[in-house]
């Protein structure tokens, strides 16, 4: 799908706050809310839109450590890269996990209560990867920018 320029500033809109109206929505790009709404819709059957999330302050549902680890594996094969892709995806834990190229294999963030939480989800959850060489965990100081909304929608234009 190509996207238009109506259909950019509908993505740039709705990654601004996806939980407004289709009518307010309608307002901002100058179409009536039929049109928005089908458009909308085509995002989403393509796959341009995957979904709808809302953002949430992590310490203040009780977790306080962001880890950023990266993962050396053994050896690779497709069917071991998709076993642990499979078991990584079903990690609550884990909130992004990427295979990347350079020095190691995986790039998994991790949002955990604390570092007790991290020492079990170690021993626990990742021990359990028989294929994994070494681990290096990046504990984050503080956040400067989570939300990909500004690049995302300065790339819309």
């Amino acid at each position: 799908m190509t996207l238009d320029k109506t259909d950019k500033k509908i993505l740039r809109e709705l990654l601004s706050s996806s939980k407004q109206s289709i009518k307010d929505l309608a307002k901002k790009v100058d179409l009536s809310v039929t049109p928005v709404h089908e458009r909308i819709k085509k995002l989403e059957s393509t796959g341009i839109i995957t979904g709808y999330t809302a953002n949430v302050d992590i310490q203040k549902i009780g977790f306080s450590l962001v880890v950023f680890m990266n993962i050396t594996l053994i050896r690779h094969q497709e069917e071991l890269d998709n076993e642990i892709a499979e078991y990584i995806k079903n990690l609550d834990e884990v909130v992004e996990a990427y295979f990347v190229s350079g020095d190691f294999d995986l790039l998994v963030k991790v949002i955990l209560k604390d570092m007790k939480h991290y020492q079990e989800f170690v021993l626990h959850k990742m021990s359990k990867i028989d294929i994994i060489s070494n681990v290096r965990s990046y504990f984050a100081i503080k956040n400067i920018k989570e939300n990909g909304e500004k690049i995302y929608s300065g790339n819309l234009k």
